[in-house]
């Protein structure tokens, strides 16, 4: 009984990992029956935001940045691991309650585009599978500000070069989100209002520093 108690506790930080599946069935089940009844997020300061149709680059990298960050710290610091995946659990928690709490959409997006290329092409799809509903805050920004705070946590991710990148890739992923059209301002601020708030639980209280802060 003692063996197995402290097999769990010694791989109880991957049961942090079953979160992401209950929070992927919650955000669709949000996309499929909010659809058309919503608040709109929107500011006149929109209309100034050009859309950039290769910004969605950046959008798109969102992904990677942060699985593989994710996978980095689960391999080498188990204890930045945790914080950052309690950071993604309760802001995406409080993300996602909001959504449903309080539905909301955007009408932003172009109804076409001045030019076809393969940006423009890849933004299609992307309208298509993430719909402009539940938008407000951005999960985009809340899950970039993660990483962020993630590699300046890690005391293995001290390099100058890493800390640099990983904050020019938060700005730009976090400012794709209205360049190509997928947010208003107004998602991005809440979003990051929201970190700031999860930030102070996760890095700056005692609930989650069992080793000393990088």
């Amino acid at each position: 009984m003692k063996i197995k108690n402290s097999k769990i506790k010694k791989y109880r930080h991957l049961f942090l990992i079953a979160y992401l599946p209950i929070y992927l069935a919650a955000f669709f089940l949000a996309e499929k029956y909010i659809t058309t009844d919503y608040w709109v997020s929107y500011i006149p300061f929109d209309d100034v935001i050009p859309f950039i149709d290769w910004f969605v680059i950046f959008y798109c990298l969102w992904y990677p940045f942060m699985i593989v960050t994710g996978l980095y710290l689960l391999l080498k610091d188990i204890p930045a691991f945790e914080r950052y995946m309690w950071f993604i659990i309760i802001g995406f928690t409080i993300g996602i309650a909001i959504c449903i709490l309080f539905p909301n959409g955007q009408d932003l997006r172009p109804a076409e585009f001045e030019r076809e290329n393969i940006f423009t092409d890849l933004v299609s799809r992307l309208y298509e599978v993430d719909t402009n509903t539940n938008v407000l805050p951005s999960m985009h920004v809340i899950g970039t500000v993660a990483v962020a705070f993630a590699v300046f946590d890690s005391k293995y991710l001290k390099n100058v070069f890493v800390r640099t990148v990983t904050v020019i890739l938060t700005v730009l992923i976090c400012a794709s989100t209205v360049f190509i059209k997928q947010h208003s301002i107004l998602d991005v601020f809440a979003g990051l209002a929201i970190s700031i708030i999860v930030w102070l639980i996760v890095y700056r209280s005692r609930l989650f520093r069992k080793d000393n802060p990088a």
